[in-house]
């Protein structure tokens, strides 16, 4: 069964949200289906790359969508989590008890291990979209002003959390003259103890993996942060004091803004980045309702995202050589773009990246290195399953489809599985629902592995690689 996010919350947070229990049903998280009566015109505009382009481009600003800012001044997160998100974990558990339940980061690394070990995983945000026409996209103090407004109202009416307004005027640059958004980064909301209660059995095991990705907050008040910019090649000090490549970048777009975008006379503080990291408010949350609730607490600490990707890889590997299976080969998931069926079913190994510019590039090849030096001498298939960045970005944090080839093509594999089309890319906006959905197809037709991953499994394997479990 495919699952899609709410059209007024599509964003990562929320796909992970679903995936947290679709991968127990073998069911697909997308951000949206497409309907049958379209598949002829995505089928010509393939055909028709340059016209594709342009349609495309124009797509993505009419399917902005948020909620009404009045309505989000007074919604509640439990509210929404148990509407949109826990119901669908509690329709799949249907009543089970299980001996482990997941909590985290948003993360293909953990993803993976939940799904090979069968266990439900809550994640640790929701990102919030609200309509604001008109936005200029390099406006962060009236995009602030606007969060200052809604706050007033949201956050007395929501403990267990704090916001992030999360500005990013150049990966974001399409969205932000629409819409406004915001993160609800979570301590351990009411609505997650209740599910924990109703779902784990006495004396489980709450699992935290606690990535800890650095960036930079401003504080605006109690529980309320400002970030400007997000993970990749761009730094978050280029971010908030600007960069000669973002102001050449700014020149090309035709902006006149120059510098950052940080707030004037202000100093921000070293702190976590909303979108693939976990406040550390939320360990110490889930920590403390722990030993309330007489469950054993497993703190799995990791400072980076991609650390904890590559250590799943290698406990996937791990798993395979224990049932005497050869890995058939790799596959490469970028942001939400992620078939966990792909690992059990397809015997492929898993190398996911938050993104897809220079530094997720970088840590690619770092991986995919590992891979071949370690674990397969040839592969007989090299699935890719990008996501579509659609704004070209600064000089360096931009990686071209061409450059993703090349990189691929130095290793030794047989068969190359390209789940979009070069041609539009980085605006092949239906690959990234076609591309997971089909794959996901081709999983089903083929007999689970029976993959096996341990919680001793993972604590050795943090000692290898440099995590803390405790």
């Amino acid at each position: 069964m495919v699952v899609s996010v709410p059209p007024d919350l599509r964003f990562s947070d929320s796909l992970y949200l679903l995936f947290g229990a679709s991968i127990l049903k073998d069911d697909i998280a997308v951000y949206q289906k497409i309907p049958s009566y379209l598949r002829p015109l995505i089928s010509f505009l393939n055909a028709f790359p340059s016209l594709g382009n342009k349609i495309y481009a124009g797509q993505l600003t009419k399917a902005q969508q948020g909620r009404d800012p009045e309505i989000v001044k007074k919604s509640r997160i439990d509210d929404i989590l148990e509407k949109e998100f826990l119901s669908y974990h509690r329709e799949v558990l249907q009543g089970k008890k299980v001996d482990s339940i997941f909590l985290g980061a948003s993360s293909g690394g953990s993803l993976h291990l939940a799904d090979i070990m069968r266990y439900p995983m809550l994640f640790s945000g929701l990102n919030i979209t609200v309509t604001r026409r008109g936005g200029d996209p390099d406006d962060a103090q009236g995009f602030i002003e606007f969060g200052r407004n809604l706050m007033k109202d949201f956050l007395p009416n929501n403990d267990n959390l704090e916001i992030v307004i999360h500005f990013d005027p150049i990966h974001d640059r399409t969205n932000l003259p629409f819409v406004f958004h915001f993160r609800s980064k979570f301590w351990l909301p009411n609505a997650y103890q209740k599910f924990i209660k109703d779902h784990l059995k006495r004396g489980g095991n709450i699992v935290f993996f606690d990535v800890q990705e650095p960036w930079l907050h401003y504080k605006l008040d109690d529980r309320f942060y400002y970030q400007c910019g997000g993970l990749d090649d761009l730094t978050p000090e280029e971010y908030a004091f600007g960069s000669k490549r973002i102001d050449t970048w700014l020149k090309q777009v035709g902006a006149s803004h120059r510098g950052g975008w940080g707030i004037e006379e202000e100093k921000p503080a070293k702190s976590y980045d909303s979108e693939f990291a976990n406040s550390p408010r939320m360990v110490k949350a889930a920590k403390d309702f722990a030993k309330d609730q007489g469950y054993n607490f497993i703190h799995i600490k990791a400072n980076k995202a991609h650390d904890l990707s590559a250590m799943t890889t290698y406990l996937v590997h791990q798993a395979m050589v224990e049932k005497g299976i050869k890995p058939r080969g790799v596959i490469v998931e970028q942001y939400t773009q992620l078939v966990p069926l792909a690992v059990r079913r397809l015997g492929l190994l898993p190398v996911w990246t938050y993104y897809v510019l220079r530094t997720s590039y970088n840590d690619t090849k770092k991986m995919l290195d590992k891979v071949f030096e370690d674990y397969l001498e040839e592969a007989e298939e090299l699935v890719f399953l990008p996501t579509q960045p659609w704004n070209p970005s600064p000089l360096g944090d931009f990686v071209t489809y061409e450059e993703w080839e090349k990189l691929f093509k130095s290793y030794p594999v047989k068969k190359y599985t390209i789940l979009m089309n070069p041609e539009l890319y980085p605006m092949d906006v239906p690959s990234i629902v076609m591309g997971p959905i089909n794959l996901q197809k081709r999983c089903l037709k083929e007999r689970d592995l029976g993959l096996k991953i341990s919680l001793e499994d993972i604590k050795s394997a943090c000692k290898k690689f440099g995590l803390s479990y405790q």
